[in-house]
């Protein structure tokens, strides 16, 4: 298992988080992207990806997970006070302008991906999931590990997303065709930025078969290949283990 990027995948034990898939970030003409095309900014490629490769990949990759037994988690920026005074102060102003608030056109989910009975529904007030929700309780009661990064932006919310959970303690993958951003070029710097180490790239395809592949092994009463084995590690050389306690 060394080196493969799909270890651990186990339904049980990983999530699906989907960043920022509501109108405001996505709808031409409103919001972010009305903003960008009044600055002379081209959301050309921002806006066939979303529609030709981000969206439709999400549809069925959230489908597969909630089929399997994996988490379902969205998160949504926006605010909840009408003064907007509970977002990050960089965001207040813009949103104000767009009137992204919880209840809002512009803070709800595309129609193509509303959240599913079971689903956890967030709105978040920063660009990061974790510092700016309460999603980490969420994963921890839940027992996450692994969490699959999708959404938009892939160099802005979705990166920001997967630092904080790396320090969090999650292993991260980022589902590289089911995100988006600017430009291709843009998109090419973050991923590269993030297989680092915060969260390893992979496909919607690879990561249904590293789901279904665990789901078979639990199925099968067996080990499998996909199914996360985390053990206590081996001390260093010279260092013995703590005798166990028998009382």
């Amino acid at each position: 298992m060394d080196g493969d990027p799909l270890f651990g995948l186990a339904p049980r034990t990983t999530a699906l988080l989907i960043i920022d898939m509501i109108h405001h970030q996505l709808t031409p003409g409103e919001g972010f992207l009305g903003d960008l095309a009044r600055q002379g900014t081209d959301i050309g490629y921002f806006d066939r990806r979303v529609r030709t490769q981000l969206v439709p990949n999400l549809v069925r990759l959230a489908a597969r997970c909630r089929a399997l037994g994996a988490t379902v988690a969205h998160v949504r920026v926006g605010a909840f006070r009408e003064d907007y005074s509970d977002l990050v102060p960089s965001f207040r102003e813009a949103f104000a302008s767009w009137g992204a608030r919880e209840g809002s056109r512009a803070c709800a989910p595309i129609d193509a991906l509303r959240p599913a009975p079971g689903d956890i529904d967030l709105v978040k007030t920063g660009s990061g999931a974790f510092n700016g929700s309460g999603l980490d309780s969420h994963f921890r009661n839940i027992g996450i590990r692994d969490i699959l990064y999708a959404g938009v932006i892939t160099n802005g919310c979705v990166l920001l997303s997967a630092a904080a959970g790396f320090d969090l303690g999650y292993t991260g993958h980022l589902v590289t065709d089911a995100t988006a951003t600017l430009s291709d070029r843009l998109q090419q710097a973050a991923e590269e930025t993030m297989a680092l180490y915060v969260a390893k790239p992979l496909t919607t395809e690879e990561a249904i078969r590293a789901l279904e592949r665990a789901a078979r092994g639990k199925a099968e009463g067996g080990p499998s290949r996909y199914a996360s084995r985390r053990t206590e590690p081996t001390p260093p050389r010279g260092m013995a283990r703590e005798p166990e306690f028998r009382g």
